[in-house]
């Protein structure tokens, strides 16, 4: 099988899609801060690639987190983006990698679409809430057509929508939202407390995607998918904010109550995917309900508590 090296291998997804291409027989070497490449610097990834030598390049590699960490970190999240989508696209053509895996967030997608197809990717402005971080993503879509206009390049692009599960952000300053929301629960019942508030109105309606069935839709579309035009990697089934929460509540066994601080931004007010392209192309959906990814993400995280007080 093919060599594959993943960028931010050792992130949120990244760590799944290296176990997903292990699974299929893959050579897979993980490049990433932690095991010291900073892929913002000028050349850091072309040295690795000219050892490592790999066909296939996959960039897991984000810098993000929830809406209130973007909120506060723009400026950050815009640079090094930027910096490490530059540096992927450069370093892998420079190095004649055979394809080019670009991973991209719902969040490039127009702010005022109401079901993201593939079609309308480019009609319309972002929503300013996330124009830090999806920005750089649409550059390299950019910057990978024009490496193919001149050398043929070859890449795709995959869209994911919102992802949970084992390994997510537990930083309070990093949460995504439904991590937060297992957390601020989790914490209400360990402490008595009866109420929990949620940033927004809870109307806002979102799509999720249990990371390893992204990770594995990630593999499949390597192997599969060829076209530089996007491909929606999803459920196509959305939730609101309220009824995730309600669910999280029930999977708990809390029995408080929520407030919502409708001061607090909202983000686009409807995020869902049309995957009728991934059906036909990959012939696969996600086999992982919204509600049994949800207890898996609870049980990883009780054990993460559970692991935390027996080492203290």
């Amino acid at each position: 099988m093919e060599n594959i090296v993943v960028l931010g291998g050792t992130g949120f997804l990244g760590t799944h899609a290296v176990q997903a291409f292990l699974r299929r027989g893959y050579s897979v070497e993980v490049c990433s801060r932690k095991n010291g490449v900073d892929a913002r610097e000028e050349g850091a990834l072309t040295s690795f690639l000219e050892k490592a030598q790999p066909a296939i390049l996959v960039n897991c590699a984000h810098h993000g987190g929830g809406i209130a960490y973007n909120a506060e970190h723009p400026l950050a999240i815009y640079e090094d983006n930027l910096r490490i989508s530059f540096q992927a696209v450069r370093a892998a053509a420079q190095q004649r990698v055979r394809k080019f895996i670009n991973i991209m967030g719902n969040t490039t997608y127009p702010g005022t679409a109401d079901l993201y197809q593939e079609s309308g990717w480019w009609n319309g402005a972002l929503h300013p809430s996330v124009l830090a971080s999806a920005l750089p993503r649409k550059a390299q879509w950019a910057q990978a057509w024009a490496y193919r206009q001149e050398h043929g390049f070859q890449s795709i692009h995959l869209v994911l929508p919102n992802m949970y599960g084992e390994g997510d952000h537990l930083d309070p300053g990093r949460l995504h939202a439904l991590m937060a929301l297992i957390r601020k629960i989790w914490e209400a019942k360990n402490t008595g407390s009866r109420q929990v508030q949620i940033w927004g109105s809870g109307k806002p309606v979102r799509e999720w995607l249990y990371v390893k069935d992204a990770a594995e839709g990630i593999v499949r579309a390597t192997e599969q998918y060829e076209d530089m035009d996007i491909l929606n990697l999803g459920s196509g089934e959305g939730c609101s904010v309220r009824e995730l929460a309600e669910t999280i509540r029930e999977l708990l066994g809390w029995s408080g109550e929520f407030s919502y601080d409708a001061t607090r931004p909202d983000g686009a007010p409807c995020k869902i995917f049309d995957v009728s392209k991934m059906k036909e192309t990959l012939r696969w959906t996600p086999p992982t309900g919204l509600r049994d990814g949800i207890q898996k993400t609870i049980d990883w995280f009780l054990g993460t508590r559970h692991a935390s007080a027996a080492a203290h």
